[in-house]
């Protein structure tokens, strides 16, 4: 039997605009008329209102009171803070936990590499969605309850982030996939220093030299 998430209101019309925003078939500059808005998906303009906090939350429109919403990305020094913080939560998750779980990690990996791989068709809402459970992972290998925590209020940003990283960079969904399968080879070696120097890759590469040289300390 299918199983059917039940969401409100609001959060189905930010799931629906999320996608379009992700996908870029409401590039970067578009105006988001709240009327507009409202009449299309047949809404009162109070849920389009909640939608659009959700959006701004998650860094993917700016509001301009009284006058309309605007599709905007991630600035490079926002990305940069955003890459940085998850880089130190996951190094020391990976530096502590790794050594007694690299083969079952390793697997699990691999299985959402799959899925980002499935992800990669074009659909970057998906692909956010399934990096998410990948990162996941790799912080959930410390067995550190609060590490966790701290990193998943960073994950209202990823959409963003990556829109914003994919269009600077200029890169497909593919090599965003590939990129991730070097992290999974180096898990697979077993070797907590080639792992945290992938890691170190993975988030700082492109990165001002100001927080690619300062990277946490190492584990003791």
């Amino acid at each position: 039997m299918a199983i059917f998430e039940h969401v409100s209101l609001p959060e189905a019309i930010t799931r629906a605009l999320r996608r379009r925003i992700l996908n870029n078939e409401l590039p970067a500059g578009t105006r988001l008329v709240e009327a507009n808005l409202a009449a299309e998906f047949g809404v009162s303009r109070g849920t389009i209102r909640d939608a659009m906090r959700s959006l701004r939350a998650e860094g993917l429109i700016a509001i301009l009171p009284r006058r309309y919403s605007v599709v905007t990305r991630m600035s490079p020094e926002d990305a940069e803070d955003v890459c940085y913080a998850r880089y130190v939560l996951e190094d020391a998750s990976v530096g502590q936990g790794l050594e007694h779980s690299a083969a079952a990690l390793t697997e699990a990996l691999h299985e959402s590499l799959r899925e980002m791989a499935a992800a990669a068709d074009g659909d970057l809402d998906a692909l956010v969605e399934s990096d998410i459970k990948f990162h996941e992972r790799l912080i959930e290998v410390s067995g550190r309850r609060r590490l966790k925590d701290l990193w998943a209020m960073l994950n209202s940003q990823m959409g963003a982030l990556m829109r914003s990283e994919i269009e600077r960079r200029g890169i497909g969904l593919a090599e965003v996939v590939g990129r991730h399968r070097l992290l999974v080879e180096a898990v697979g070696s077993g070797d907590v220093i080639k792992v945290r120097e992938a890691l170190r890759e993975h988030y700082l590469t492109g990165l001002p030299v100001r927080t690619a040289a300062a990277g946490p300390e190492q584990a003791t």
